[in-house]
C-alpha cells in the first residue's frame, strides 16, 4: 500500500511524493496536504502553508539499507499568540501518529 504524502490544489489536480520532489512542488493554490500509511490517511485542509519531512537512517557502507524511520506533514499557525508549526507524525515502524506543536 502507499505511504507518503498527497496534495490536491484547487483545480483539482492531485501530486503525491511518487511523482513530484516536494522541493519542486508548486506550492500555490494547495487545498488538501494528506499523509496515507498503509490504507489510513491523515489530512489538513485550507491551510496558507504547508510541510513535509522524512527522518531516515542508512548503515555507513551498506548501501540497500537506507530506511524510512518516520514521515511527518503540516502547516504554519499562530498558537496562544506564538508563531508555529503543527506536524502529523507517523511512526514507520509502528504505524503510530502523533501530533506535536513546535515553535518557529
Amino acid at each position: 500500500m502507499h505511504r507518503g504524502w498527497e496534495v490536491e490544489y484547487v483545480d483539482g489536480r492531485v501530486i503525491n511524493e511518487e511523482q513530484m520532489d516536494w522541493k519542486k512542488l508548486p506550492k500555490q493554490g494547495i487545498v488538501r496536504l494528506t499523509l496515507r500509511y498503509d490504507g489510513r490517511e491523515w489530512n489538513i485542509n485550507n491551510k496558507t502553508a504547508y510541510l513535509q519531512k522524512k527522518r531516515a537512517s542508512m548503515v555507513p557502507g551498506v548501501v540497500n539499507s537506507f530506511q524510512v524511520e518516520s514521515r511527518s506533514i503540516g502547516y504554519y499557525d499562530v498558537v496562544d499568540g506564538k508563531a508555529c508549526k503543527i506536524w502529523y507524525t507517523i511512526d514507520e515502524l509502528t504505524g503510530r501518529m502523533n501530533m506535536e506543536v513546535q515553535d518557529t
